[in-house]
């Protein structure tokens, strides 16, 4: 822990450096909120100069299909959304919206619910008597995998929340929530089930290959894989990982976002 924590504080203050101009000087009497603007515009050097590590497509460049399609947006008073001053969250439960509405899938597996709101939108994109299962850690449960320095504030949210944005919402009827650790969980009953895999779990690299490893057994020729934060965070696995894992599957990043997807080939 001691570690992480020294090399999160080493890679905020490279941030900082490179990442801050002479605008962020006014933020200095706000520490936390000077980090989070340097992070923020390190992803989007990273992303507006392509030096991701993964050749860039939107979701209607794959899917034609999703160029003039409707989606549904869930913004409920009081709860916590993506829609906020950080765009590119923005961009990215969009993308998530189209890629349900261009595959029209039956199961939809998520790994890494919290409140819940992408699971929400997952079922208000998804067709009717599509199955939304979603997966989390029990609270006050200890990862059995390495974590990366962000996901402890994760699991502390999660301890603390009361209940689930879907509640009271169209989306209730779909979604089943399972509770267990992503790297011990008995995917067993979605082999070849699931046409649409979403991963936001854990961000370490252990993590995200395990969840990966898993969602390629539950899916099937044509369904489609999706990672959140990928080129996000100062500790982050997810970058790490698609970049190797892309070696050997087409994974696309989409544009001013952090979602990353893939269509899964035959075998």
């Amino acid at each position: 822990m001691t570690s992480q924590l020294l090399r999160l504080s080493a890679i905020a203050a490279r941030n900082l450096l490179v990442g801050g101009n002479v605008s962020s000087l006014s933020l200095l009497a706000k520490p936390r909120e000077m980090v989070a603007y340097a992070n923020e515009s390190m992803f989007f050097f990273r992303t507006f100069t392509r030096r991701r590590g993964l050749p860039e497509r939107t979701v209607f460049d794959v899917f034609p299909q999703a160029r003039f399609t409707d989606i549904s947006l869930l913004n409920r008073e009081n709860d916590e959304t993506w829609l906020h001053t950080v765009t590119s969250f923005t961009a990215d439960i969009v993308s998530l919206c189209m890629l349900c509405r261009a595959i029209k899938p039956k199961v939809v597996f998520e790994i890494g619910t919290l409140i819940g709101y992408t699971t929400a939108h997952l079922a208000l994109n998804s067709p009717e008597g599509c199955k939304v299962h979603t997966l989390d850690l029990p609270p006050g449960t200890e990862p059995v995998l390495r974590t990366g320095g962000t996901d402890s504030i994760h699991i502390g949210l999660n301890k603390e929340r009361k209940r689930y944005v879907w509640e009271g919402t169209d989306a209730d009827r779909k979604i089943q929530a399972h509770f267990g650790d992503s790297g011990t969980f008995d995917y067993s009953p979605y082999y070849g089930r699931v046409d649409l895999f979403f991963i936001d779990g854990a961000h370490s690299y252990d993590y995200v290959r395990s969840d990966t490893l898993n969602a390629l057994k539950c899916c099937h020729p044509g369904s489609v894989i999706a990672w959140h934060d990928f080129g996000r965070g100062p500790i982050n696995g997810v970058s790490k990982w698609l970049v190797e894992f892309s070696k050997q599957h087409r994974v696309y990043a989409v544009p001013g976002s952090s979602v990353a997807f893939c269509v899964v080939e035959s075998k």
